[in-house]
């Protein structure tokens, strides 16, 4: 007899279920339970901290509850996008894993009526011998089916951290758009609709992929959950993709649901509980690609490249017909009803029936705890002034979150449907929509040790961070989407590190003025009682004013000013790669959201202008602070040999080199347009300080009380050395 334990409830869930039904479900009813109730599908832990996040804004066409968020991007455009996470499975089978992640996430985008045109990854792993085989299965997973249905990977992020050894992160964003005023959901089924299940075959692949696998910690049997990890087929995804958008476009569907987390339960429960309507599903109906699957399988199967479709009856024959050119099999499982249930049969036989109020809106959510800050101010970590050695450099940048990704981004199709202006090569992406449109700017950030040392302001800087990779484009930014990635959300400090750090991204979302549209939890990343560091993967999407004049990230000439826009006043090493490289501990600074919000704003004034006043290029501070900023600038440049003098004026001071408080911008300008770039400050109310400039010398030397000198090309070699480059 199955048990409340065999489908991933507790003890006062299974009470909980009994007291709203007025009795006991039986084992088909347990099961849908057991997968909607999990944390995977319910958002059980955090959903109450999540509806705290600002959700509105003045582009916002879709907010959190569909299964993408929409902004508008012009008259004419929307932009569908979402991350989405799949952190268990690639660990357990990472090419399969990953491939799933890609597909269910771009179905997510299709789901909403628009077409994908672009992927990112966020990807953390560990430090041990296991990391390069899961790194190289997970990228070629990522690489196989996105190159396979043909959505080039634009940017992405990429860490390494012992935290990560056994549960490594692979967060996905995708990006599609859609013509604005078309509205497509799962909100829109009508009494009277069939349901037709188009794509893949199901089969017994997935089975308790959500309950069992997603929704808790690893431990010694974590090889017998590879049957819980989904196969994906992207040629099958293609074919779905472009029917499900032929029949939308067509307006043939009032509702759309793909089939991800708890598979069939999940698309048709929630399809019935966002368009308040009841459902029938005839599972005898459904085409099995496997014999003798029973009802408890076929309900839970989490088989790939499936789409729930509620059609009119007067629809019907049309859609048959878009379904018949695409060769994609289909079968009509059920139809719309008037009510509030999810009802199962087989032929004659009613197999299970529940509310959907109780099935998808009844599970018990934790109440809001405040998170609290888990660093204490602490400079006893701090690297005092004059200290800096030239090793330091080359460590820094031969870091393995610092160095030359080029070997995974290479692996993906970056260019393929003619949109992509700048691709993975460059920081932030972007995109060409058609000639007089404005385009689309990309950005991802994932610095996760800032919040392990503090969450709050770890989620303030990640999204600080994300913001000001757009920013270097002049881009205005539309919406965000968060992927939460903590540990065990039953333990106390697990949760609040988990609630600080959605807090602070709600705090830097408010400032900003940026909504979140959705986004993706991901908890229990916890192996044997070790848990992840709290992780925040940040999308962002904005409008580009010019996309087929992208402004330039490194320095076209040698002359050029070297300026750093919003320099921190009292910087820290806390959270940085050389506090963990020396094996100091120093709290993550506060960042000064005002003045960055200012800055911002200032670069999207100024970046369309760049002629005018002699901007020739822009590179946010990121990873390994201002040294590997411009390091990497003058790297990119080749094969041209250019270098860099900065004179910072005082001793050498490694806080200030290598500290990477989100919010700071590397400015190369013209040397002409001196006045502008002198009275800035005053004119424009910014801080922007004159630290050097860019030289025909290749190497970087840095003044100040002494002269240090690293030599290009050993820049080069500290940078292109070893890490990702040797899984290949």
């Amino acid at each position: 007899m199955l048990t409340y334990q065999d489908v991933g409830l507790s003890a006062y869930e299974e009470q909980e279920i009994m007291r709203l039904l007025g009795r006991r479900p039986n084992e088909l009813e347990l099961g849908l339970f057991g997968a909607l109730w999990s944390e995977h599908c319910s958002y059980k832990s955090s959903k109450n901290l999540l509806a705290q996040l600002p959700h509105q804004g003045r582009f916002v066409v879709q907010g959190p509850g569909g299964n993408a968020g929409v902004v508008q991007l012009s008259a004419d455009w929307d932009v569908a996008f979402k991350i989405e996470s799949h952190n268990h499975p690639s660990f357990v089978e990472p090419l399969q894993g990953a491939a799933t992640g890609v597909g269910g996430i771009l179905r997510d985008i299709v789901a909403m009526g628009a077409r994908p045109i672009a992927i990112a990854d966020i990807l953390k792993f560990g430090t041990n011998e296991k990391a390069p085989a899961l790194l190289h299965g997970v990228v070629e997973g990522i690489g196989a089916y996105g190159n396979a249905i043909g959505i080039p990977n634009v940017t992405g992020s990429l860490g390494f951290s012992a935290v990560y050894d056994a549960n490594p992160l692979v967060n996905v964003l995708a990006v599609g758009i859609r013509r604005h005023g078309l509205h497509v959901g799962a909100d829109g089924a009508r009494p009277g609709s069939v349901l037709i299940l188009i794509g893949q075959g199901t089969g017994r692949d997935g089975i308790h992929g959500a309950s069992l696998l997603a929704s808790h910690d690893f431990g010694a049997e974590t090889e017998e959950m590879r049957p819980t990890v989904q196969v994906g087929d992207p040629f099958m995804g293609k074919l779905l993709m472009e029917a499900t958008l032929a029949i939308v476009d067509k307006g043939l569907s009032d509702a759309v649901q793909d089939l991800g987390a708890a598979g069939l339960t999940s698309s048709t429960a929630e399809l019935a509980y966002a368009s308040s309507v009841g459902l029938e599903i005839d599972v005898s109906q459904v085409i099995c690609r496997e014999a003798n699957m029973s009802p408890y399988e076929v309900m839970l199967s989490e088989t790939q490249e499936r789409m729930l479709l509620s059609v009119p009856k007067h629809n019907l024959a049309a859609v048959l017909e878009i379904l018949a050119w695409y060769e994609l099999p289909y079968a009509q499982i059920g139809q719309v009803m008037a009510g509030d249930f999810l009802r199962v049969v087989a032929g004659d036989q009613v197999l299970a029936e529940l509310p959907t109020s109780v099935l998808v809106g009844g599970c018990p959510r934790v109440p809001v705890k405040h998170g609290k800050r888990m660093g204490s101010i602490d400079q006893s970590g701090a690297v005092e002034t004059g200290n800096l050695e030239l090793a330091w450099g080359y460590q820094v940048l031969g870091h393995a979150d610092c160095r030359d990704r080029a070997s995974v981004y290479q692996r993906y199709d970056s260019m393929i449907g003619i949109r992509t202006v700048w691709g993975p090569e460059h920081d932030v992406a972007v995109m060409h929509l058609e000639n007089g449109s404005p385009g689309i700017c990309i950005a991802v950030a994932a610095p996760a040790r800032w919040a392990e040392i503090d969450s709050y302001s770890g989620g303030i800087g990640a999204v600080a961070a994300a913001l000001s990779l757009v920013a270097t484009q002049g881009a205005v930014p539309l919406g965000l989407t968060d992927g939460i990635n903590a540990g065990n959300p039953e333990k106390p400090e697990a949760y609040d590190k988990m609630a600080a750090l959605i807090q602070g991204i709600g705090k830097a979302a408010e400032i900003f003025e940026v909504p979140v549209t959705g986004g993706n939890v991901s908890l229990h990343n916890e192996t044997e009682g070790r848990a992840i560091w709290p992780t925040a993967a940040i999308g962002v999407v904005a409008r580009h004013p010019s996309p087929e004049h992208p402004m330039a990230d490194t320095p076209p000439y040698a002359g050029a000013r070297v300026l750093i826009l919003n320099p921190p006043t009292k910087p820290d090493l806390g959270g940085s790669v050389l506090a963990e490289i020396l094996g100091r501990s120093a709290s993550y600074p506060t960042l000064d959201v005002d003045a960055i919000q200012h800055s911002v704003h200032f670069l999207a004034e100024i970046v369309p202008q760049a002629e005018h006043v002699g901007l020739l290029a822009c590179r946010a501070v990121g990873v390994g602070g201002l040294f590997v900023t411009v390091a990497k600038s003058l790297i990119d440049k080749n094969p041209m040999a250019l270098g860099a003098h900065l004179n910072l004026a005082q001793d050498v001071d490694a806080r200030f080199v290598f500290n990477e408080m989100a919010g700071q911008w590397v400015l190369f300008v013209d040397p002409k347009i001196s006045p502008f770039w002198d009275h800035v400050s005053e004119t424009h109310g910014v801080s922007v300080i004159d630290i050097g400039s860019v030289t025909d010398s290749p190497e970087l030397v840095l003044t100040g009380g002494r002269t240090l000198t690293w030599p290009l090309i050993d820049l080069k070699r500290a940078y292109r050395k070893g890490g990702v480059r040797d899984v290949r």
